[in-house]
């Protein structure tokens, strides 16, 4: 053989012995690699601990299927939940919150569509077996249009749908826990889906959120959730928006419903705010929906939507309360404030500050709605003797005895009749003690962060020197009446007296009712209040000291009638006056 050949297959042998090599190294470290790949997934397979995601899909059926308006049976959302496990994830349980939602579970499957169960506390907490990988897909509708407090919590109807996140969407059980722990190891995605009209105005606070805590589940109950044939009515560059449901003119072009002086009016309440806080929610949505029926679709740092009339100063001061609680809730992002015993200083500030504000409004908003701030809080002051001299056994009681509270209407009394009374109280004696004014709420924002603090106690103490433990002793852990009677000066009209005190009979007795289902209110008209006046005599109030006597019927002879009427009817049917049963016995 020719020495070339050989050289050529010496070439070759030599070759394929370089390649056989290679081969061998690359397998040799494909298999390396492959080891540490399968070692780093079985580590992480049992040391990571990834969070399940949550999507929730958002649909109205019965849009476009006959007419479909605010009074109807059929105001009813479907959501189609997803829960999606990841494969590195320990959890074999996730617990969601149902409660009182009134929500109506139409399937719970697997990812082939078999069904799954579920166990549900007498709690309301639905424990749903898991694992890794896994996919649970949950169908349910919801009836939105619930009474509530200010009207309907939300509605369906052909020409838009509100609804708040609260009664809505199958929440992380841990919320309702109040642990910022448990949140944060319950959930990593919050995804947010919603299948409207096309045409629909969809004025929605968030399609995601990652790595939710308390604060960020807490802003989904409370936020609206709104589409519809809305329109943006106002705008500002602070990013405040206004809608309100299309109005077509007579040459048709959309126009506003809202005069000038509203939308001044909506300014001035942002601005009042922004400056009272120093900062804003990152876009702040109010949606008008109309005032022919009350509907309350939820209220957060978000979207606020609700049913609104521009010549109500109730609706103006509800408006009020509720950019109160979006931006505190935007300053101080915390549990502590949203806890008793610190729940009811939080709504007495709100209900404190929703009245206040009414002061920047433009003056003719102001003349038309008849908004004045001490005359206001001096109508306040006259539920707040109205219901505790009529009712003593269910109103009496210390502010920072909110925990114990064991009725509704008890509760309500506390953060929306008392509570901004005894802010209205701290405020001015702490403005004697030498103090700015708001420095109630600036210690409030100071201190939210730190859980367990005692909030009104700390800062009566810290703020209001030498009488602050007289203040605690009195007004925050004693039944003691805030010494307001120089309201007296700014009482209205005997016809606004009443409609305030038949205000505060009628909502707390419906919340009564909820609870003794044959309670009535007990309301009087204003030709029996003139009689009342007319007859009375110089006898006192058997259950009233005459300081106390005088200090009332000085304050307001309306009330002290009422009252002074009410024992004497007591007294002429026989009853014991100091009987815990007294008022339902009356009826």
């Amino acid at each position: 053989m020719p020495k070339h050949v050989h050289a050529i297959i010496d070439n070759k042998t030599a070759a394929a012995k370089t390649a056989n090599k290679k081969r061998a190294y690359i397998i040799i470290v494909a298999a390396i690699l492959s080891a540490l790949v399968a070692g780093l997934l079985l580590v992480c397979f049992f040391t990571l601990d990834m969070l399940p995601a949550y999507t929730y899909m958002v649909s109205a059926p019965n849009i476009g299927a006959g007419s479909v308006d605010a009074s109807d049976a059929r105001q009813i959302i479907n959501v189609k939940m997803k829960i999606r496990v990841p494969v590195f994830s320990k959890k074999d349980s996730v617990y969601l919150f149902l409660g009182d939602k009134n929500i109506a579970v139409n399937s719970l499957t697997d990812a082939w569509g078999k069904t799954k169960e579920a166990f549900i506390s007498e709690e309301g907490i639905i424990t749903i077996p898991v694992s890794r990988g896994s996919t649970t897909n949950i169908d349910y509708d919801v009836s939105v249009s619930l009474p509530a407090k200010h009207g309907s919590r939300g509605a369906v109807t052909d020409i838009y749908t509100v609804f708040d996140g609260d009664q809505t969407f199958l929440l992380p059980a841990e919320f309702n826990l109040l642990s910022e722990e448990g949140v944060r190891n319950a959930v990593g995605r919050l995804n947010f889906a919603f299948d409207f009209p096309n045409n629909w105005e969809k004025i929605i606070p968030f399609t995601h959120l990652s790595d939710p805590g308390w604060m960020d589940i807490y802003s989904i109950t409370k936020n609206a959730f709104v589409a519809g044939e809305f329109y943006l009515d106002y705008s500002t560059q602070s990013g405040l928006k206004v809608y309100s449901l299309e109005h077509q003119a007579a040459d048709q072009q959309t126009t506003s419903q809202l005069t000038p002086e509203d939308m001044a009016g909506f300014d001035s309440l942002y601005a009042y705010y922004l400056e009272l806080f120093g900062s804003a929610p990152e876009g702040f949505n109010i949606v008008l929906l109309p005032p022919d029926r009350q509907i309350i679709g939820g209220s957060g740092t978000g979207v606020v939507a609700a049913s609104f009339d521009p010549n109500s100063i109730k609706d103006w001061q509800l408006l009020s309360h509720r950019m109160f609680h979006a931006f505190y809730d935007t300053v101080a992002p915390y549990i502590n404030v949203h806890v008793e015993p610190n729940m009811w200083l939080n709504e007495g500030l709100a209900t404190y500050y929703e009245k206040l504000a009414m002061d920047a409004l433009p003056e003719p908003l102001k003349l038309r709605l008849g908004a004045d701030f001490r005359s206001q809080m001096a109508l306040t002051f006259s539920q707040y003797l109205y219901m505790r001299l009529k009712e003593p056994f269910q109103y009496n009681f210390a502010p920072m005895d909110e925990e114990r509270l064991t009725s509704s209407s008890m509760t309500e009394f506390l953060h929306y009749t008392a509570a901004p009374l005894i802010v209205m109280l701290f405020e001015r004696e702490s403005a004697n003690n030498g103090n700015p004014p708001d420095s109630l709420l600036r210690y409030c924002l100071d201190s939210s962060a730190f859980e367990g603090r005692v909030t009104a106690l700390e800062a009566a103490l810290d703020l209001l020197g030498d009488e602050g433990v007289g203040f605690c002793d009195d007004y925050l852990l004693g039944m003691n009446i805030p010494p307001l009677w120089y309201l007296e000066a700014y009482q209205p009209s005997s016809e606004e007296v009443l409609e305030a005190l038949n205000y505060i009979e009628t909502m707390l007795a419906s919340w009564r009712k909820t609870e003794i289902p044959e309670f009535e209110a007990d309301v009087l008209s204003m030709e029996e209040l003139r009689e009342l006046l007319a007859s009375s005599d110089e006898s006192g109030i058997p259950v009233l000291s005459d300081e106390t006597g005088s200090l009332v019927k000085s304050f307001s002879p309306e009330l002290y009638a009422i009252i002074k009427r009410y024992y004497q009817r007591a007294q002429q049917m026989g009853f014991d006056l100091d009987d815990r049963e007294l008022r339902l016995k009356m009826q």
